[in-house]
């Protein structure tokens, strides 16, 4: 990593494979990780939860039940995001169809992992659940992002 005065107020961090950020947009894009992870936290106690009492109380197929989860835990999640994690110039319109289309990736993406660990890797419900938190994570910032609350 090598860093670069571009002006004299403006410390900027150049790697090997040419991304420039400044100070500010590290700190920035830090802030905007952890209030993402704030919030996701926030919407993976909903979802779990839910998914707990579907599987547990209820005793419906699990993967239902994570589905059922990822479902509540969206609506939690499009509130908390729009205003703690991503400002966005974009319309709340606008935003929330993107969201939607994101959430419904996510959705089928869900459905996938778990279907995979349950039926495929014949792990227990509970373990595979939390396995496809970390699949879905990563997915769900980058499109959000980039695309439902992205410029």
């Amino acid at each position: 990593m090598q860093i670069k005065f571009d002006r004299e107020d403006d410390l900027c961090i150049k790697t090997r494979y040419g991304l420039r950020m400044s100070k500010v947009a590290i700190s920035r894009l830090f802030r905007q990780v952890l209030a993402f992870i704030g919030v996701g936290a926030v919407a993976t106690a909903v979802d779990y939860a839910a998914f707990l009492a579907g599987f547990f109380v209820f005793g419906i197929d699990p993967i239902l039940a994570a589905l059922v989860g990822y479902a509540a835990g969206g609506v939690v999640s499009y509130g908390l995001t729009r205003k703690h994690v991503f400002k966005s110039e974009r319309s709340h319109r606008s935003a929330v169809l993107r969201f939607m289309a994101v959430m419904a990736g996510g959705f089928l993406l869900t459905g996938y992992a778990m279907r995979l660990f349950v039926d495929g890797l014949q792990l227990a419900p509970i373990v595979a659940r939390i396995l496809t938190y970390g699949v879905v994570l990563v997915f769900n910032f980058l499109t959000h992002r980039f695309f439902t609350f992205g410029r």
